[in-house]
């Protein structure tokens, strides 16, 4: 028999039973899973990696990405007197070629000791910090490279979040292959904030060290290398011991990683952190805030806050600093004659004792710079009633997320006393300090500034007179425990003696100084304002205010000029109601004194100050007239076509106001004030340049017989304290309706200046505040020291003024038997008749000159 197909076919295997087989079946289950969640991985890589790469920028930018650097102003003496700048901070680039190996290395130390070993992102180091993430309370850790760094700071934004994250991982492969080590390296080095408004490490290292970066030493190096990973917390200045700190652990870390010899880290260990003399304070910050409003305008402003443009300007430093001590000294004398406000605010003597273990920390642990004591603390910020404080000038626009978790976890006492700015103690200086005894018997005061105690004596507060109320006759009157209270340090004595003090204010009333060389039209000195940090509005150039009688002798001058009027016109001081022709309105002017004393001469009136002559003069040349001669020596602002015009109600600045003053100094020649100088880019290329273009826009036989009168005014008249400084002068004090604005605006053969002092919201500044009282004190102290070591000069004499002696009771000439005095004339208009000896009498006496008949 044939066998069948079924019985020659071996029979099929039996399952696998048991564990084994359990075992293989999971295991291809799971081997499919694998392959699956493989792929979709894969797939989902690739889908975030597309997601993520879209807009990215170009690594390739950063070859020619020019990092922004400061623009450095550099005033008539030579030296930097300002800079500007992102808010990240002043930033000078320098070469990395340039930088000793020690400087390079302490930043591989500190931040990334495998830079120059791997490809920009360091897999194991981001594994270690993920784990250490995920353990509850630990501290978040991060694994950034120096190259994930510049692509965090440079190419992307400093949040913090895994999108961000992820756009750096993407960026940096490509940024390692677009650059060198080296040019990574001095990206970073050159980019990075140190504190203190410094950035990048050629401003840090002269800041903290007095010196360029290619002078550090082994220990400034690692200093400036710890810093930039808490910026604002442990740079040198804020916190030398967390700055000693800090620097220990990047010294030891270069000896571990061979970046350094040990011989050498020991030496630097050894050594204290030692910071260079503080930089000298700003001057003329109103005037560096007109430059760059200037250059803003004409260049824009990333050009100026970061296009590293070289500037030079007419600031002399020397002159700024006289002028912005002149201005202060000023306005301080005017705001004591208004009063004392009170404190600035008070706080409970309980809680500043809890505080004031946080704050004596912060002052011991502050750094000390050479030939400086120790710092006290400004306890502005803990009045109660004080407008929450100003931002720290400089600082970066995000912390850094060491900060921020610093910040998370202060108190909110740690957090208020860390807002407590500390100040280094020196003779002068303004600080907010808590009263915590007041002794009427022993009558003084006593203010604690943390570190040290102020004794304030009684003596000195006497002018602190409270709104309302007389002047104070005890301490208790006038602070009371608790108090926060400005004081200003009189004497530094060692500690633990008590330090020399009296009570400060910062006043209210403002005011400012312009000061011009005539003869190249140099603004050589510009105040805007009291405190440009507190009020950056520059009065100086922004502001239009009315400047009283200090505008007469342009209207004096257009009427010398008419050819109608000499020094010596007659005119008649007597009350009149005028119908403004120009207005409609009736009105009867009135003189300061509220007095009128008949028939004068020009001369005369200018002295006095008389406003019925003025108006006299303005109806007969016209207001246009006025207005004519005023913008042709240098007011450029719009003036009122009336006969208010005499009393100069128009509103004019004090910049144009002083380089009209000039134009009358310089016998008429006309040139535009000078501030900006030349600009140049960063390539070296000059932008633009300025030279003084002189036109004579006034006769200049007039504008020295103007000058002629103003000096009457400085030695006879309102201004009578000019002749202090014992050498030719001519000015005009003004005085606003109401003493809103008061003027003095005045010069010598060497300088003009434009004082003016008032409030911005136009409050009267009282019945007492003159042009003479007010602002004059402040031209005064400016010239004083202006005029050092200069010879007494006479002003130049021009062509077309004749100088004669005349009788001054009859403007006739005085002959040999009549006493008489100088007078300047304009050709062809002096007396041509001599006047009769004393006691001879004649029908012309009892008549006024035919000048003066109408006016």
């Amino acid at each position: 028999m044939t066998p069948s197909p079924s019985s020659s076919t071996p029979p099929a295997p039996a399952p696998r039973s048991g564990p084994g087989g359990r075992l293989w079946r999971w295991t291809k289950r799971l081997l499919v899973l694998a392959a699956v969640a493989g792929v979709l991985l894969v797939l989902a890589c690739a889908g975030v990696y597309a997601w993520f790469n879209q807009g990215l920028p170009s690594a390739e930018a950063l070859r020619t990405y020019a990092l922004p650097q400061v623009t450095k102003v550099r005033c008539a003496d030579g030296s930097v007197c300002a800079e500007y700048f992102l808010p990240q901070g002043r930033r000078t680039v320098v070469n990395i070629e340039d930088l000793p190996p020690h400087v390079r290395n302490a930043f591989l130390a500190a931040e990334d000791a495998d830079f120059y070993n791997h490809a920009g992102l360091d897999f194991f180091g981001m594994t270690r910090a993920a784990v250490k993430n995920l353990i509850p309370g630990s501290r978040k850790s991060g694994a950034s490279t120096l190259t994930q760094q510049v692509v965090k700071n440079m190419l992307l934004t400093p949040e913090r979040s895994l999108s961000r994250k992820i756009r750096e991982w993407i960026l940096t492969p490509r940024v390692e292959q677009a650059l060198t080590k080296d040019q990574i390296l001095s990206l970073y080095i050159n980019q990075v904030y140190y504190g203190q408004g410094r950035s990048g490490i050629e401003e840090a290292a002269l800041y903290y060290f007095g010196k360029h970066a290619e002078k550090l030493s082994l220990g400034e190096a690692a200093v400036l290398a710890g810093t930039v990973q808490s910026p604002n917390r442990i740079n040198p200045e804020r916190n030398i011991v967390k700055a000693k700190q800090r620097q220990t652990y990047v010294l030891k870390q270069m000896a571990l990683h061979g970046f350094a010899p040990q011989a050498e880290v020991d030496k630097a260990l050894e050594k204290p952190i030692v910071l260079a003399p503080r930089p000298p304070a700003e001057q003329g910050l109103y005037y560096a805030e007109e430059i760059r409003r200037t250059l803003v305008a004409r260049y824009g402003e990333e050009a100026v806050l970061s296009g590293g443009l070289r500037v030079d300007i007419a600031m002399d430093p020397k002159l700024q600093a006289v002028a912005d001590d002149s201005v202060r000294k000023g306005l301080e004398a005017v705001d004591r004659r208004q009063g004392y406000r009170g404190p600035v605010g008070t706080i409970d003597l309980a809680r500043f004792e809890r505080l004031k273990p946080l704050l004596a920390k912060q002052v011991e642990e502050a750094g000390r710079r050479q030939k400086e004591g120790a710092s006290v603390a400004d306890l502005t910020s803990l009045a109660q009633t004080e407008e929450p404080p100003p931002p720290v000038a400089g600082a970066p626009v995000a912390p850094t997320p060491t900060e921020e978790e610093e910040d998370a976890t202060l108190s909110p006492d740690e957090k208020l006393a860390q807002g407590v700015v500390l100040a280094p103690l020196v003779e002068g200086l303004r600080v907010a300090g808590v009263v915590t005894q007041v002794d009427d018997t022993a009558k003084k005061a006593r203010v604690d500034l943390v570190g040290r105690m102020a004794e304030i004596p009684f003596a000195s507060v006497t002018w602190a007179r409270l709104k309302g109320k007389s002047a104070p006759t005890k301490m208790s009157q006038v602070m009371k425990p608790g108090d926060i209270v400005h004081v200003r340090v009189l004497r530094v004595t060692p500690a633990p003696a008590l330090l020399d003090a009296t009570l400060d204010q910062v006043p209210l009333v403002q005011g400012g100084l312009v000061v011009i060389r005539p003869t190249d039209r140099h603004v050589v000195a510009l105040v805007g304002g009291y405190d440009f940090t507190r009020s950056p509005y520059n009065r100086a150039t922004q502001a239009r205010r009315q400047p009283g009688s200090s505008f007469k002798p342009f209207i004096y001058g257009a009427a010398l000029g008419s050819g109608r009027f000499t020094p010596i016109t007659t005119v008649n001081d007597a009350p009149e109601a005028i119908r403004d022709p120009y207005t409609g309105k009736t009105w009867k002017p009135q003189n300061y004194d509220r007095t009128f004393e008949g028939p004068m001469t020009l001369r005369t009136a200018l002295t006095k100050s008389k406003n019925t002559v003025s108006v006299r003069i303005i109806e007969a040349i016209t207001p246009a007239a006025a207005i004519d001669f005023a913008n042709r020596a240098g007011i450029r602002s719009p003036l009122p076509e009336n006969l208010t015009l005499a009393l100069g109600t128009g509103e004019v600045s004090m910049l144009e106001a002083a380089n009209a003053y000039a134009t009358l100094q310089a016998n008429g020649r006309y040139a535009e004030p000078l501030l900006l100088l030349k600009v140049t880019n960063a390539q070296g290329k000059v932008l633009e340049e300025h030279q003084p273009a002189f036109e004579e826009k006034l006769p200049p036989a007039v504008a020295f017989l103007t000058t002629s009168l103003m000096r009457s005014v400085v030695e006879e008249g309102t201004a009578r304290a000019v002749t202090e400084l014992n050498r030719p002068a001519a000015g005009k004090t003004g005085t606003a309706n109401e003493s809103r604005d008061t003027w003095f605006s005045g010069y010598t053969a060497d300088w003009v200046a434009s004082a003016w002092v008032g409030f911005d919201d136009h409050s009267p500044l009282g019945s007492t505040e003159t042009g003479g009282r007010a602002p004059l004190p402040i031209w005064l102290e400016f010239m004083r020291a202006a005029h050092e070591g200069l010879p007494s000069r006479e002003f130049d004499v021009p062509p077309g003024v004749v100088q004669v002696r005349i009788d001054p009771a009859t403007g006739l000439l005085a002959g040999n038997s009549v006493p008489g005095r100088l007078e300047s004339f304009l050709e062809g208009t002096q007396p041509t008749a001599e006047a009769p000896p004393p006691g001879h009498a004649s029908e012309t006496d009892f008549f006024l000159q035919e000048g003066s008949r109408g006016l």
